[in-house]
């Protein structure tokens, strides 16, 4: 190789200049950005989110102003089916579905939801008891509850005034594991900080 080569190459790798703006990286060569394509994009924050949501994501980063906080996983089981995940966002808030069927209508087809909404509070009676969550925040539950049909278990909390919600079908057996595993799905989102 030639000195010339070698000099060549050495400049045009010192060249290559990474740099991570706020939306996404960009790849600069000779003063001259190239966006990177999405899926090489790594998120802001380091830790991941749940793989079930990681799709719906930029499309709710787009059309909502409020923190957007997702857990790490999802810790639903006794399910191997397909789920699908739809979303929608709005300036104050976003509402993620996940369900067994596109365009699920229905309470059996649903697995569950997350939801943020700016300025939100906890409705009555919509939460049975208090429980701890990570950061000192104060969190609320209630179990599955049936009726004429079955409410799913759901925890609730507020963060920088905007209240979330994540309400689960097949988080556990009972009470007590149901608070657990939705308050373990609650503090990753919380620990993970705004998506």
């Amino acid at each position: 190789m030639s000195i010339f080569s070698l000099f060549k190459s050495t400049f045009l790798l010192g060249s290559l200049i990474i740099f991570w703006d706020y939306s996404q990286p960009m790849l600069t060569v000779f003063n001259h950005p190239i966006n990177l394509p999405n899926n090489v994009l790594a998120t802001q924050n380091s830790t991941p989110v749940a793989a079930e949501l990681q799709e719906i994501l930029p499309q709710i980063k787009e059309q909502t102003q409020v923190p957007i906080l997702l857990p790490t996983q999802l810790l639903i089981t006794g399910t191997d089916r397909k789920i699908y995940v739809e979303g929608k966002g709005t300036s104050n808030g976003y509402e993620i579905t996940l369900a067994f069927e596109s365009n699920c209508t229905g309470n059996a087809c649903l697995i569950g939801y997350i939801s943020a909404e700016k300025g939100g509070k906890s409705l009555e009676d919509e939460f049975s008891r208090e429980l701890s969550l990570v950061q000192n925040i104060k969190g609320y539950f209630r179990p599955l509850t049936c009726a004429a049909s079955c409410a799913p278990p759901i925890i609730g909390w507020e963060y920088k005034e905007v209240f979330y919600r994540m309400a689960f079908k097949g988080v556990g057996q009972s009470p007590e594991i149901e608070g657990d595993t939705l308050a373990k799905m609650a503090n990753s989102a919380i620990e993970a900080g705004e998506r």
